[in-house]
């Protein structure tokens, strides 16, 4: 596939998902408007179900006092009866708990009638309250005794205060506190709440937090207690919720759980579906780059048999039995050599598969480093440089698969080699950490830079020389380093400075047991 195409399907799959988190990103804000607004009509609700019984709660208390004081003036009217003698006839104002009181005296002109009314007046001069009492009376004696007056006066305050009592003593904190309790429930609010009886000024009467008032009294959660009341100042309940938020987000968890994995799902498989895409694509390239390379190197071979093949053919050449003894060699050297290039290609083949079995064995790592590094210095030495070695480890015994670290010591002196363009320096060191071995190649080449360091170690993957292609590989030398050190339970890391070398370190444990060793 193209990469314009690619590219083409990468937006329009962007837009798709972009959308889709859009969409979903607004029902669930919808979801939660409908939740608070939900919530919110609940607790008005709830609220002035509190507000109808605490006036049904007052009102049931204002009957009963008004049969307590129905039953004291029938007692003081009898008392009046026996004492009133002369006509009466006079009106008397008087205040109690900020409430003014009109009260009118008057004798029937038969003159064995009394009358008396008593009304409350509001500061703007509004009526409220109103009660007549009457009765037959019996006068004895020449006057009306002042203490019978107040008596009589006593009684009707007692009915007018039994219906306006002071706020403070119509509210109680306990029963508002278990009626908010009771309504919440009953609507499914679990939530903490504090709350709070304010007057019309906002000055408190009740507050069950100190520490937020300014908060409750400026809830939007309130109801007026008493509506019915005329003379009284308005008095409000206001409840508020510190974590309602929080509340209203944990009674949807489960929704909103379900969205967030959802989407983050959706946006894990399409960020995994366009890595997979570019990593094929990149496999692709870098297989396509191989198979180029590779038969760039099966082709030397093959033509340097096919003349020495020709040669052999011309009889004057195939007489001559030296002649013919160098080509017959040419062909075996070009026959191993092709034998070893695709022997690389199916180790890299078994490896990759997790069928590599290690031969088990225990050497001397020092023994081993030594042979390859004389075989290798030929090749270092035509090029004027050279290989220093400090082998320090006082223990170099290891039980591992000699053949493969053969191998790998074999390709990480060759790649030193091989990217030290001009004189090359290469160092070998080895010394005990723990229960192993750390063994170091070093070398002083063209180093690699930061952005190839972490690729170094995938299958087919060479640093990008620009247009020079004066260094032979597959690719696979470094891959198969990596899988033999893990295959024995080691490490390896790499670090490199561009332009001044790269430095290899691998850690060998002296026996790790791999149930795939053989």
């Amino acid at each position: 596939m193209k990469k314009q195409y690619i590219y083409i399907l990468i937006g329009i799959i962007t837009m798709a998902l972009i959308g889709l988190v859009v969409s979903q990103i607004y029902w669930i804000d919808n979801a939660v408007t409908l939740k608070e607004e939900g919530f919110k009509r609940n607790v008005r609700s709830a609220l002035f179900s509190v507000s109808n019984r605490l006036d049904k709660i007052d009102a049931t208390y204002r009957i009963k006092a008004h049969k307590k004081g129905q039953q004291l003036f029938n007692q003081r009217m009898n008392m009046l009866n026996n004492s009133m003698k002369n006509g009466i006839d006079s009106t008397t104002t008087f205040e109690k708990d900020g409430v003014v009181y009109h009260v009118n005296e008057q004798q029937s002109e038969d003159g064995q009638g009394y009358q008396k009314s008593i009304q409350t007046v509001s500061q703007n001069g509004q009526v409220g309250f109103q009660m007549n009492v009457q009765g037959q009376v019996t006068f004895v004696g020449d006057a009306f005794p002042n203490e019978q007056q107040s008596i009589l006066n006593e009684m009707l305050e007692d009915l007018a205060g039994s219906s306006y009592r002071a706020m403070k003593d119509r509210v109680n904190k306990n029963v508002i506190d278990s009626l908010l309790k009771l309504e919440l429930l009953n609507r499914g609010i679990k939530a903490k709440f504090q709350y709070g009886v304010f007057d019309y000024d906002g000055k408190e009467l009740i507050v069950d937090s100190v520490s937020n008032i300014n908060k409750i009294r400026q809830s939007d959660f309130y109801t007026q207690l008493f509506p019915n009341d005329v003379v009284e100042v308005p008095h409000f309940l206001t409840i508020y919720f510190p974590h309602q938020k929080g509340y209203l987000l944990t009674t949807m968890w489960l929704m909103l759980s379900t969205s967030v994995l959802l989407l983050i799902i959706i946006v894990w498989a399409f960020t995994f579906t366009i890595q997979t895409i570019f990593k094929q694509k990149k496999l692709s390239e870098v297989k396509n780059d191989f198979i180029s390379n590779m038969t760039h190197e099966l082709k030397t071979p093959i033509s340097t048999i096919s003349l020495a093949c020709e040669a052999l053919s011309d009889r004057d050449m195939s007489d001559n039995k030296e002649i013919r003894g160098n080509y017959v060699g040419m062909i075996s050297q070009e026959n191993k050599r092709l034998g070893l290039l695709v022997e690389s290609v199916l180790k890299s083949a078994t490896w990759d598969k997790g069928d590599l079995k290690l031969k088990k064995e225990e050497f001397d790592l020092h023994e081993v480093i030594n042979n390859v590094s004389d075989n290798i210095l030929i090749q270092v030495e035509s090029k004027s440089g050279k290989i220093t070695k400090d082998l320090s480890a006082q223990t170099s015994m290891v039980i591992a698969d000699q053949v493969h670290f053969t191998n790998l010591a074999n390709n990480l002196l060759d790649n030193a080699n091989k990217y030290s363009p001009e004189t090359p320096d290469i160092k070998i060191t080895t010394e005990n950490i723990k229960e192993g071995i750390i063994l170091t190649v070093s070398d002083k080449g063209q180093g690699i830079k930061r952005e190839n360091l972490t690729k170094i170690f995938e299958k087919f993957y060479r640093v990008p020389t620009g247009n020079v292609h004066n260094v032979k590989g597959f690719g696979l030398g470094l891959n198969y380093v990596k899988a033999i050190v893990e295959k024995h339970g080691g490490e390896i890391s790499v670090s490199s400075v561009y332009g001044k070398g790269t430095t290899f370190n691998i850690y060998i444990p002296f026996n790790y047991t791999d149930v795939g060793s053989a």
